[in-house]
């Protein structure tokens, strides 16, 4: 089904493509060079050679295990939120955001340009494994360039603020905190994680920034290169949220690359530092952050590892390790002052 999905697509590209890329001369062959299975979808790698150089395509397309219809809303889902996003880029100059090549939903389908460069988490992992590999300080640069990078695109697609209801992030943290017990999270742990937290909001903001949320901002989806940053992954993204959800989500992430033993603290507080510095964040917004930060750390914990029944000895060493992991996390991000984040 798939390889009929990609003829479909390749045959378009014959016809098509010249347009999107009329500097590069007369369109001489379209190559499928390669794919990456994903969990709801494979990622299908294509290369369009002109006469006077190459583009070099991504097509996403959604797995249709559940049938045919969920595939296509997913992928009229992320097109749309593609289209979006590319036009903001246009208007606002937001660099790093992939061009949608034609509307393939009905294939279930999305295909866009590739953006080149590695992914964040790759070189997180290269620096935490290979002595010299951060010589250059090579990862703060890309955590500023990041922070840079969601500011602009939080700026360009921001709303009227939404009001801030304390209490209600309260209750869902509390909630969260109810369905890690079920994964071995203590009573203990439960108690100072919301004393902390109680303590970081007892000044209410009354309003928060909103904007486009991507609600999938991780160092896995940010590419770096020469050129800065870009961003492959729309497919979660909502046109309204609290900005700052980005901003937890990103910085929970990157907290959570500690529970590898090989991945140290100094790495990842680096990283954090650089990337809110970019982003901008106030002393008076750090410690809301941190609420939000642990929310999400915790909901990582409350999902899982995402293994198979069977897998009951990785699932109670995966349980293990980030018990640990968040009980350190919540001594460090809610038992100190608000002048720190990280």
């Amino acid at each position: 089904m798939t390889e009929n999905v990609m003829d479909q697509i390749v045959a378009e590209l014959r016809v098509s493509a010249a347009k999107f890329y009329p500097q590069h001369g007369e369109l001489r062959n379209v190559r499928v060079v390669g794919h990456t299975p994903k969990t709801d979808h494979f990622i299908y790698d294509i290369v369009l050679n002109f006469g006077d150089g190459n583009a070099r395509v991504a097509a996403k397309v959604y797995r249709n295990k559940s049938g045919a219809e969920l595939a296509r809303n997913k992928a009229q889902q992320e097109f749309l939120n593609l289209v979006t996003v590319h036009k903001v880029s246009q208007k606002k100059k937001l660099i790093g955001v992939p061009r949608p090549l034609g509307d393939f939903t009905e294939l279930g389908t999305v295909v866009a340009e590739k953006l080149s460069g590695l992914p964040l988490q790759s070189m997180i992992m290269k620096a935490a494994l290979l002595p010299g590999f951060n010589a250059g300080n090579g990862l703060a640069e890309a955590a500023r360039h990041t922070g840079t990078w969601l500011r602009s695109f939080h700026r360009a697609t921001a709303n009227m603020p939404s009001p801030f209801d304390a209490e209600q992030l309260l209750a869902e943290l509390e909630q969260v905190c109810t369905q890690c017990r079920k994964e071995g999270l203590e009573e203990s742990d439960v108690r100072s994680i919301m004393t902390g937290a109680r303590n970081a909001l007892h000044r209410n903001k009354k309003t928060m920034a909103a904007s486009a949320v991507l609600n999938d901002f991780t160092p896995l989806n940010v590419l770096v290169s020469d050129g800065g940053v870009g961003i492959s992954e729309f497919a979660r993204m909502s046109q309204h949220g609290a900005s700052f959800q980005d901003v937890a989500t990103f910085l929970a992430t990157i907290e959570a690359l500690e529970k590898y033993p090989f991945c140290n603290r100094s790495i990842t507080s680096s990283i954090q530092k650089n990337f809110l510095e970019a982003y901008g964040v106030s002393a008076s917004d750090q410690a809301l952050l941190r609420v939000l930060k642990m929310k999400a750390l915790l909901a990582m914990f409350a999902n899982g590892r995402g293994l198979k029944e069977s897998a009951a000895r990785k699932k109670v060493m995966w349980a293990t390790v980030m018990k640990r992991f968040i009980q350190q996390a919540a001594h460090r991000s809610l038992t100190q002052p608000a002048a720190h984040v990280a």
